[in-house]
Order: C-alpha cells, then structure tokens, then sequence
C-alpha cells in the first residue's frame, strides 16, 4: 500500500517524491523475518534488519528521514498483524501484581509527534567549543555513520549514534568525542536535538485498577516504550494476543 510523505511524521518536507510503499507481511515472510532476526540484545543489527526490511520493498525510503523510518518500521508490523491497526498489550503492575491488560490502537494511543517544518533545514550548533552543521540526517545519510558503529562496536547505543549523525562534520572523531564527553550547557543541547528530532513517539501511560481511589494527580501508571514494543514487536503479538476459540475449535476426543 501506498502511504503520502505528508502523513510521515517529517510532513514529507523536501522529499522529491510523493508516496512510499508499506505492505503488510505474510505468514511466509514473517517466518523468514523471524528466522533472519539478529540474536537478541543486537540492537544495532536488528534496526539494519529492519531498515532492509522495508527498502527491499521500496528503494525511496533510503532518502527518507530517520524519523520516518521510525515511524515505517513500526506500521509494517502493525498492519501485518491487524487491520483494524490495534492490538493488545498485558504489563504487569508494580504495586499490587495485577495484570493490567489494554487495548493499543494507533492513532489513539502511539502518538509520534509532527515535527515543525521549520527545524527541518538544520541548525548551526557550538558543542565543547567547536562550531558544526546540523542536518535531518535520511537514511542514506545514517548509514555513512551508522557502518561504522557496526563493525567497531565501540559503541552501541542506537540512540546515541542517531544522534551522532545528526551533525555535520569531516572530523568523525572529533564529533564523537564531543557528544559522549558533552558537560552542562552541551548536554541541554544534544538532548533538545534528540527529542527535536528522534523522540517522535509520546509513551503510553497505562492505568490499574488499583489507582482508581487515588486522585488523578496521585496515580502513577505504568508507562510503556513504544521504541520497545517496535524492537520486539512479534514477540510481543505473540504473548498478549493468543489465539482464541473463535479461530480454532477443537474437536472433541471421545472415549471408548
């Protein structure tokens, strides 16, 4: 299926093209997905599966924004699993042990953020004292960054080397060692880069049953990741959403 770049979280800002395509997977492909998947706790390795994922299907999402990415990553798997884009999410509560079971849908619950169009252009920045470019990194742009990573491994933190791509420079090192040592005034401004730019989904805050005597301004809730349920997304569709009756009915054994 079709999806208008102006329905991306990015509102499709200096794309040259007009429509991305996203189809849900097969039982087939979701089996070979599953199969392929990068050994847990790879973080880097199962966003490069993921991104491949959807550029097999179409090449232009290789010049799409990381945000974007994001964002396709998560309805692919969406739609392979639900028409209706909902699903169900059990989380246990840290007060009394309860069970808390809620009913995900897309455009009520997983909120990713529009982003201005106005930050899209870049930002000139000066970080430990040294000037840089900024720019809306797309994924071809990333992946000039993220290569490395990979095969170093000097650092694994997904959030950290977006964040990394972010700026412009032919000092890779010199980046690097600014953003991982950024101090006080720095680290305000990487943190409002990344939530500018990367930190497009709003948590899900998931009440239990036990809070309902508190007042509103007392209750805690449970706040869930998306960018969790989008790392582990079947596995998690596999846990909370069994199969019931109304799919599968057992015939009866009869005893002689």
């Amino acid at each position: 299926m079709n999806i208008l770049v102006s329905q991306l979280p990015s509102g499709g800002v200096g794309y040259n093209f007009p429509t991305v395509s996203v189809s849900p997977m097969t039982f087939y492909e979701i089996t070979k997905y599953l199969d392929n998947l990068p050994p847990e706790g790879d973080l880097l390795s199962k966003y490069l599966y993921d991104i491949k994922n959807l550029t097999n299907e179409d090449k232009n999402i290789l010049d799409c924004y990381i945000m974007d990415v994001d964002f396709l990553i998560f309805y692919k798997k969406l739609i392979t699993v639900s028409e209706k884009l909902t699903f169900n999410l059990t989380i246990k509560c840290p007060n009394c042990g309860k069970d808390i079971r809620k009913t995900i849908t897309l455009d009520e619950d997983i909120r990713f953020k529009g982003v201005d169009p106005a930050v899209m252009g870049g930002t000139e920045i000066e970080l430990n004292g040294h000037k840089y470019e900024t720019i809306v990194p797309t994924i071809n742009d990333f992946m000039g960054v993220f290569q490395n990573y990979l095969r170093s491994r000097r650092l694994e933190d997904l959030g950290i080397i977006k964040t990394i791509s972010l700026i412009k420079s032919p000092y890779p090192n010199q980046v690097e060692d600014d953003v991982l040592n950024a101090t006080h005034d720095d680290i305000t401004l990487l943190l409002a880069l990344k939530d500018l730019y990367f930190d497009s989904v709003n948590p899900i805050t998931v009440h239990c049953s036990c809070e309902n005597n508190k007042k509103p301004e007392e209750r805690r809730g449970v706040v869930v990741s998306v960018d969790s349920l989008i790392t582990d997304f079947f596995r998690e569709i596999y846990i909370h959403n069994p199969i019931d009756g109304s799919k599968i009915l057992f015939k009866q054994v009869r005893e002689d």
